[in-house]
């Protein structure tokens, strides 16, 4: 990998007011610094977790100060910023390609200590191992543990599907392509009981990335190496196109958005695939749009071969083209911590990912637990279950989480003359060219243009 160069480049830095919490004043107590992307919603669930972590462990003099720095994007922008300047937080989360320019300024902190430590150490076991392979892809050292984990699942319209006799609830399996491709028939027209549209994928990118391995196309591996440039690939989008041209398939950027629920809501389309953190934003509260106030179905993400829905199976007798996308931050210690704060900041962390508050995060927040025993708990298998209204959109997008865990499949990060965050912004406006009207060739005379593969 090449040394990362930290451009001095003009950053927006929005400089926020960061809410202390804990006791101790400035002068005698430890303080951590968290730099994260969310609202005060999910600020408000980090300060429920730091108040139980003070309460376990009254000896540590320790306070909080949380931030949040807009976007993913912005929080990635001011990191890199606060790195090159020496001004960093003693933790903050983010994704594994955030976190590979990181390493590479050497501004995280190895956690392997903490880890293997006898008093305050964790098993490894127990974590989701999609996610702590997610972690562990940079060698012999882990600089960073899960923490709020999301993948896609898709909405749909229940009440236009149970109009036309169709129970994606029931089946045992994913839905298929084959399965969109007949529901069309139905679903997509100008009645009183149609969407314009079938199917919304509101990541670009995701969408690209995703159906790669679904349709056996090369996307990136661990070298860094594109391999895009395949004949399964110009397969996949053909395929794709078609899908387009009949309404089978649309992006957001067909009502200028950035994501399809608002038009989900509105009755432009019948099913959308999104991530699991985003649930709420597709849950029809008013009587407006074409269908008023309609009932809603969550299921796991659409495939392109058979996919049993069992989380319990044999991980070795699922195809591996079975993907859905893992995503979702990862937290990590910043290398100019102290030691004091490093520790106390460890200390924070696996309290936040024990089995009780990974699983009021997600059962709070749309995320998924990060611990085996955290989905198999008793407290958790009774949310999945709840008959509150509501909760049970977030109980069935959990649910639906949780049916797919064993298609969870996560894309190397790396840096270099083209990195993997650049590769995933390419491969997406690909996509979405294809979607306004670019043909197949011009698409992928594109990609090897922009990823430089000629």
């Amino acid at each position: 990998m090449r040394k990362l160069l930290f451009a001095f480049t003009a950053v927006i830095f929005a400089i926020t007011l960061a809410a202390c919490e804990g006791g101790g004043s400035k002068d005698d107590s430890v303080e951590i610094v968290f730099w994260h992307a969310w609202g005060e919603v999910n600020q408000s669930f980090v300060r429920d977790m730091f108040d139980s972590f003070r309460a376990e462990n009254p000896d540590l003099d320790v306070r909080l100060s949380q931030t949040g720095q807009g976007g993913w994007t912005d929080l990635r922008d001011t990191m890199i910023f606060a790195i090159s300047s020496g001004n960093t937080p003693t933790m903050a989360v983010g994704y594994p390609d955030h976190f590979a320019n990181y390493i590479n300024g050497n501004a995280l902190r190895p956690l392997n200590e903490f880890i293997n430590h006898p008093e305050y150490g964790v098993e490894l076991e127990d974590f989701i191992g999609g996610f702590m392979a997610e972690n562990m892809q940079f060698g012999d050292l882990i600089y960073s543990m899960p923490l709020a984990k999301s993948t896609e699942m898709v909405v749909f319209n229940k009440t236009v599907f149970d109009h036309h006799g169709i129970y994606p609830l029931e089946m045992d399996r994913a839905v298929t392509w084959d399965d969109l491709d007949q529901w069309n028939e139905t679903i997509v027209g100008s009645g009183p009981m149609q969407c314009e549209f079938l199917f919304n994928a509101d990541s670009a990118a995701n969408f690209y990335i995703n159906s790669s391995r679904q349709f056996g196309a090369g996307y990136t591996n661990v070298e860094g190496e594109i391999l895009v440039d395949n004949p399964e690939t110009e397969a996949m989008l053909e395929f794709f196109q078609a899908r387009f041209a009949d309404k089978t398939l649309v992006l957001p950027i067909e009502w200028d958005q950035q994501y399809g629920s608002n038009n989900f809501i509105a009755g432009d389309v019948c099913m959308t695939q999104g991530s699991t953190a985003g649930t709420r934003y597709n849950i029809p509260t008013e009587e407006t749009g074409k269908f008023g106030r309609f009932e809603i179905g969550i299921i796991p993400v659409i495939q392109n071969t058979f996919c049993p829905l069992d989380p319990l199976a044999d991980p070795d007798t699922i195809d591996p083209r079975c993907s859905a996308m893992q995503q979702g931050p990862n937290i990590a210690i910043m290398a100019d911590a102290t030691d004091e704060e490093a520790l106390a900041a460890w200390k924070f962390i696996r309290h936040m990912t024990n089995v009780e508050n990974t699983r009021y995060f997600a059962q709070n927040t749309g995320y998924i637990p990060v611990r085996n025993t955290a989905f198999e708990s008793a407290e958790y298998q009774a949310f999945l279950d709840t008959t509150d209204p509501d909760r049970i959109p977030f109980a069935m997008s959990a649910r639906a989480a949780y049916n797919q865990v064993l298609f969870y499949r996560f894309d190397p990060a790396f840096i270099g003359e083209v990195t993997s965050s650049r590769a995933r912004d390419e491969v997406g406006l690909a996509i979405e060219a294809l979607f306004t009207g670019d043909g197949v060739e011009a698409v992928m005379d594109q990609l090897r243009n922009r990823l430089r593969l000629d």
